[in-house]
């Protein structure tokens, strides 16, 4: 895409750089720390990091003056597909040990760190390819189809449980030694049981999603994509790395096993690395000049494909609220997609021009970004909550039961929460206003002490909680850093 910024929009100091990795990391470790909490899964736990930077993501870009609106959707669902993958057999890897059966046998370290690599390019990757499709340059229906076809295969893979089984089974009797640890020994010829079966499907799955990622790197490259080679390569590969050097706190199980939750302590610095790695896309992007204001295009014989891209956005949307919550929530996912593919649909009604399409578009996808987070927080909030206040004890709740008192929080919360999105995309629905939706500094900064509310809530009544305060001064030192003192052009 050629750039139509100028040296106002491009510059980007150090500083900017310094604050914005401190602000992204910050608040990604809480966030990530969050995701991986009782409360949360998954998927729907991923939800809480992928938004939190798309906000951020928006907040820099409008600084900057240009219109993000559209990127908080589709990075914080994406980036949620990747919380289908597992990875927790690794941790034993890396400390020499494997299971099987009722026992254990030794396995080289550096193959728990290898997983550990593939897993985190597979976690960033699906939130790093749509990121750069997002911001790329206007795509021809070919690419699109294209694309759509790479992202329908990373669903099946993630999702068609069956298929992976199937596969893993395959590759476990044909080709044992090129994914599966100690198949030399003969492990995966007989009966697998619990931990031989987890390994192989998990070990499938990721390597799976790792060629898929390989695969959408090739295309964008076909595509001359460059902005999705920077956004997939950076991310990707960069929280590779960086997921694997932050499960070495779990090595401090094996050392001092009660001193700390290093579980925790990894997520936390998992979190921060992919926040890092997301404020350095966005500055190289930016000095790049491929981060442009394309909002208000104004050509006649686009309508038409407006019309229809709204309609397979629509769709998109649904399919991926809908997979974020139906292990957990089904009904009320099902409930909230249906409401997000409905009022997508509403965009077009009675528009005049493509500008306000796409204006009415991106409103209602930034405004349903932001309760739906809010959603997100509290539905697992509400299990410690509920703790916290004596109304049921920890025996009682999980992320998977609903006690009384645990509804009796909830529900008004949630109601509360659907009303206002309804009101809020009801008034966007027909204006045809090309006015930027402004989250200012003070609202960012309240969503970060939510944020850090909750993840200390989450985790009460552990020492760790102390980290969590820690991210939250750093988080709100460097937005006040960017706000005050750095000099925007």
């Amino acid at each position: 895409m050629q750039s139509d910024t100028g040296n106002s929009i491009r510059y980007f100091s150090r500083h900017e750089l310094l604050y914005s990795i401190l602000l992204f990391g910050s608040v990604g470790a809480i966030a990530w720390a969050i995701r991986g909490t009782a409360g949360w899964g998954g998927v729907d736990g991923t939800v809480v990091p992928g938004l939190m930077w798309g906000i951020l993501w928006y907040y820099l870009s409008y600084r900057k003056g240009i219109d993000a609106r559209g990127v908080v959707f589709w990075l914080g669902l994406s980036l949620a597909m990747g919380g289908e993958l597992g990875y927790g057999q690794y941790v034993s890897w890396i400390q020499g040990v494997f299971y099987v059966g009722d026992g254990t046998m030794s396995v080289d370290p550096g193959l728990g760190y290898l997983w550990f690599f593939i897993c985190g390019v597979g976690w960033a990757a699906p939130g790093a390819i749509v990121l750069g499709w997002v911001l790329g340059r206007r795509a021809s229906t070919k690419q699109w189809v294209v694309r759509i076809v790479l992202f329908s295969l990373l669903l099946i893979i993630l999702f068609a449980w069956p298929v992976i089984e199937v596969t893993g089974e395959w590759l476990a009797k044909n080709f044992p030694s090129f994914l599966f640890p100690n198949a030399d020994v003969g492990l995966y010829s007989s009966e697998l049981g619990h931990h031989l079966s987890r390994t192989v499907y998990t070990n499938t799955q990721n390597f799976l999603v790792l060629l898929w990622w390989i695969a959408a790197l090739k295309v964008a490259f076909w595509q001359h994509d460059k902005i999705t080679l920077i956004t997939g390569g950076i991310i990707g590969a960069g929280f590779g790395l960086g997921f694997m050097q932050s499960a070495l706190w779990t090595l401090g199980y094996v050392s001092h096993p009660d001193f700390i939750d290093w579980w925790k302590m990894w997520e936390l610095n998992a979190g921060f690395n992919l926040g890092l790695f997301y404020a350095v896309t966005f500055y190289v992007l930016l000095k790049k000049g491929y981060l442009t204001n394309r909002y208000g295009e104004e050509i006649e014989d686009q309508f038409r494909s407006e019309h229809q891209k709204t309609v397979l956005m629509a769709f998109a949307g649904f399919l991926l609220i809908f997979l974020t919550g139906f292990e957990y929530f089904l009904w009320t996912g099902l409930s909230m997609s249906l409401f997000y593919f409905v009022s997508m649909l509403l965009t077009t009604r009675n528009v005049k021009d493509v500008s306000g399409l796409i204006a009415r578009r991106k409103n209602i996808s930034f405004i349903f970004s932001l309760l739906f987070l809010l959603f997100i927080l509290f539905f697992g909030g509400s299990e410690r909550l509920g703790i916290f206040l004596d109304l049921y004890s920890l025996d009682e709740v999980s992320q998977y039961s609903w006690p009384v008192g645990r509804l009796l929080l909830f529900i008004p919360v949630a109601v509360v929460i659907a009303g206002i999105t309804l009101i809020k995309i009801w008034m966007v629905i027909p204006s045809d206003s090309r006015d930027i939706i402004s989250l200012s500094y003070y609202k960012i900064s309240e969503l970060i002490t939510i944020l850090g509310f909750v993840g200390v809530l989450s985790i009460w009544p552990s020492k760790i909680g102390v980290f969590y305060a820690f991210f939250i001064v750093i988080a709100i030192y460097a937005i006040n850093r960017l706000e005050y003192k750095v000099n925007f052009r």
